[in-house]
């Protein structure tokens, strides 16, 4: 059976689809070398039934989402992705043509191994539960902090939202940066973490339950974290299939991972997105924060990142800049469901490393927070977590 036909790329790249699907024998991967000039040559493509197609450089950008619409057109159980460099415009190209994924022409081995296994994963959907199953084991909440811009609160809300958790649960929520540059949450919680997330990476291979937990940083509220690493390089070298094995590794130790993200859409969140089961958007009060979240927004839903339940916060909503809430709901595509108000108490929280909900609780901003915590703890349509003790 065809996964996965290249069209218009070199016999290199189609090595790399090849040894991205640990296909090296070419089993599974066709390098489509035939024109795709008219519907004819498109429903001979299409005939070979292939999950995906990839729409390599050669054929030019514009050709390429031209022939992208048409696929979505005529044969929408075909998932596309586009070979071309990532922008902006370039994925408002994808959002209007039903592309499943943008691929870099420079994408590293472990971009496109993730970009594939995705629509592979879209195209073959959820399968149907047996009919007689033994029940499974509670599933851990991984609550992913996002927001397309920077500077949106990200890290206040996420290792406060933490914070909260572990009152309820202790031992049973985990943080994670995944900000792998400019990750701040070992300052945000007054921690001086002795290892981070590069520590974990190198021992990957040798990685388990009991080796990830010595790496973690234990804060006083209950909650572990895992930080991210003191310099910007080495959050470079860190590959998404790392991200992956050790998020999966948290969710079958803790009943909360809550991780904070860096701004955008990059591989490293992508990959914590499609292991989640609840994702926290954030926007500021302002036409292009609002903007570039809908964008966002509609991104995840053409990657078929779907699944997890949707939390739009909206933060410094009592800003006075002429917009309403029904104007940004309107413009964001979503309902707002919590809102937190601007306040000095969170820079000067901040600053001193001394979380609001468990220093300050009766300010406004903790007193909001509090009201998120109880929106995810109280499951929003997911069963609560049993409690997973995470440390001894």
């Amino acid at each position: 059976m065809t996964q996965i036909v290249v069209v218009a790329a070199d016999a290199t790249f189609g090595q790399r689809v090849r040894a991205a699907l640990s296909r090296p024998d070419g089993d599974g991967v066709l390098l489509w070398e035939k024109p795709l000039a008219g519907a004819a040559d498109v429903q001979a493509l299409a005939d070979r039934a292939p999950a995906a197609v990839i729409l390599g450089p050669k054929l030019g950008k514009e050709a390429a989402f031209s022939l992208a619409a048409y696929f979505d057109r005529t044969f929408p159980a075909i998932g596309v992705l586009v070979v071309a460099v990532p922008g902006p415009e370039t994925w408002q190209r994808a959002l209007d043509t039903g592309v499943r994924g943008i691929i870099s022409p420079v994408a590293t081995d472990d971009e496109l191994r993730s970009n594939l296994n995705r629509v592979l994963q879209h195209a073959r959907g959820r399968p149907a539960p047996a009919a007689v199953a033994a029940p499974e084991a509670p599933r851990a909440r991984v609550i992913t902090v996002f927001s397309p811009k920077g500077g949106s609160g990200k890290t206040i809300l996420s290792t406060n939202l933490a914070v909260g958790l572990a009152a309820r649960a202790p031992g049973s929520v985990v943080l994670l940066d995944l900000d792998l540059q400019f990750g701040n949450i070992g300052y945000a919680l007054g921690l001086t973490p002795q290892h981070t997330i590069s520590d974990a990476v190198s021992v990957l291979d040798d990685l388990d339950a009991t080796t990830l937990k010595v790496l973690l940083s234990r804060h006083r509220s209950g909650l572990y974290a895992l930080c991210a690493p003191n310099e910007p390089a080495a959050g470079d070298a860190i590959p998404t299939t790392a991200v992956t094995a050790v998020i999966k590794l948290f969710a079958s130790q803790f009943g909360y991972v809550v991780i904070d993200t860096a701004a955008g859409l990059g591989e490293h969140t992508l990959a914590a997105l499609d292991l989640s089961t609840d994702v926290i958007v954030l926007s500021d009060m302002d036409v292009p924060s609002v903007r570039d979240l809908r964008k966002a927004l509609d991104a995840l839903d053409v990657l078929g990142l779907r699944a997890p339940t949707r939390h739009f916060v909206l933060n410094r909503s009592d800003s006075r800049v002429g917009l309403t809430r029904a104007g940004i709901t309107a413009a964001a595509g979503t309902t707002v469901d919590v809102e937190i108000p601007s306040s000095r108490d969170v820079p000067v929280s901040l600053n001193e490393g001394r979380p609001l909900l468990s220093d300050n609780p009766r300010s406004p901003v903790a007193r909001h927070l509090a009201e998120l915590v109880e929106r995810i703890a109280n499951g929003n349509g997911h069963g609560a977590p049993a409690g997973r003790g995470g440390g001894s």
